[in-house]
């Protein structure tokens, strides 16, 4: 009896030990994860991309709408790869939507969109969906809200500056890459809008360096995607494999911004690393299935 009574403590003995572990593994991930949270309180829950679809808008005149279904069912295809989510915007392209970008959690935007060259500013003002309304966005200055005249097209649309990116967006971008697929978006002597993004904190502006047509210019994104996403190639390497343009002004190129410090850089795989971050409350939920069952043998 003697000898029974010493191995059913030694059993207990050893079921408590191994509780005491769960318990000191349990606190130690809620400490951690309390931690976390604590430091980076305003997190969004995961890195995304999103397509910027104005040019499809249909508050656009058709003779400056350019549909492309195709494209844009081929890029979510190929973002979807590297991120859980994938958001879309074209008549909500708006101003106010502008505003809000930085704190979306968006680490790739494609921004399909018209644009206007400011002679004076030397920047790429960039339109929104929102036909111009007097009155209405009082609340911005002229340098940083202007009216963009899209060309063959009868209205006036509203449009941001690097005014508006450096004074009135709210948040920070955090390693976003925007590729801005507009006409003249890293043309020499009109970087500024580039420049400002990049001091908000996005990683690269990928745009042309003169005019491109529509449907050159959802080819090369399409091939783009395809070089940074499938082959995993760096910005350098995606940028200088995506053929030049003709157009009626002359050659058009791709380019990137800040050179050379993004030229090595790589779209990481964003749906991998949210799978791995989510992992620790799974393994919370395994030490608390232990040590029910412990607590159920004992």
């Amino acid at each position: 009896m003697k000898v029974k009574n010493k191995q059913g403590e030694s059993k207990n003995f050893s079921r408590n030990k191994r509780l005491i572990y769960v318990a000191i593994a349990i606190m130690a991930i809620l400490i951690l994860t309390g931690f976390f949270l604590y430091y980076h309180p305003n997190q969004p829950s995961q890195p995304k991309a999103a397509i910027i679809d104005q040019l499809n808008s249909s508050q656009l005149t058709e003779t400056s709408r350019f549909r492309n279904q195709t494209f844009v069912k081929t890029a979510k295809e190929l973002l979807y790869k590297r991120f859980p989510e994938v958001d879309y915007y074209s008549d909500n392209a708006t101003v106010d939507q502008y505003r809000s970008l930085p704190s979306l959690g968006y680490r790739l935007i494609i921004w399909r969109v018209h644009s206007a060259l400011d002679l004076d500013g030397e920047f790429v003002a960039i339109c929104s969906s929102e036909k111009h309304i007097p009155g209405k966005y009082e609340q911005y200055s002229a340098d940083q809200l202007t009216l963009c005249n899209i060309t063959g097209d009868r209205n006036l649309y509203f449009a941001i500056t690097p005014k508006f990116v450096e004074e009135c967006m709210s948040g920070r971008f955090e390693d976003t890459v925007i590729v801005f697929m507009s006409c003249n978006g890293l043309k020499q002597g009109y970087t500024k809008t580039a420049e400002t993004f990049v001091e908000k904190g996005a990683k690269a502006w990928i745009s042309w360096n003169g005019w491109i047509d529509a449907s050159d210019n959802d080819h090369a994104i399409t091939l783009l995607l395809d070089y940074l996403i499938n082959k995993n190639n760096t910005i350098s390497e995606a940028v200088h494999k995506t053929p030049s343009y003709p157009s009626f002004y002359g050659s058009s190129k791709l380019d990137y911004y800040p050179r050379p410090e993004v030229k090595d850089y790589r779209i990481p795989d964003y749906k991998e690393a949210n799978i791995a971050r989510n992992a620790p409350p799974a393994v919370i939920a395994v030490f608390l299935r232990a040590k029910s069952k412990l607590k159920r043998a004992s």
